[in-house]
């Protein structure tokens, strides 16, 4: 074999092995319910329940995390819909993944009901009439 037939096939397998993955994590959708948590004030720990809703082609094994925390795992499912409690101090990326690949990810967000104290005027505090 040449050098040349050998780069051939070490790029086709790469792409081979890209394309699987991407093919596998396309197939997936999670639905994390709701995506915001409102707190008081900011830096405020928000607990709330969710709805976990995700669904595959095909049966898989995976598991749940908060960042790296793992939340639940599932054995040879294709879809699941359970409600779970979490905890919030900030922006929190949820991640549906196994050892080999991650299926699908989704953010939930902290809003704080309390507005900003500073906020422009929009009209001058003075007037001629």
């Amino acid at each position: 074999m040449t050098s040349s037939n050998l780069k051939n096939i070490l790029f086709f397998l790469i792409l081979s092995c890209f394309s699987q993955n991407l093919a596998a994590s396309s197939t997936t959708k999670l639905l994390i319910k709701p995506a915001v948590c409102m707190v008081k004030i900011p830096g405020d720990t928000c607990k709330m329940k969710v709805k976990v809703i995700w669904q595959n082609a095909q049966l898989i094994n995976a598991c749940l995390f908060q960042n790296n925390l793992r939340l639940k795992c599932w054995q040879n499912v294709d879809e699941i819909s359970t409600t779970i409690d979490i905890y919030l101090d900030q922006d929190m990326l949820f991640t549906l993944k196994n050892d080999q690949q991650i299926f699908a990810e989704q953010q939930i967000k902290i809003n704080t009901a309390i507005p900003n104290k500073y906020r422009r005027r929009l009209r001058a505090n003075w007037s001629f009439f």
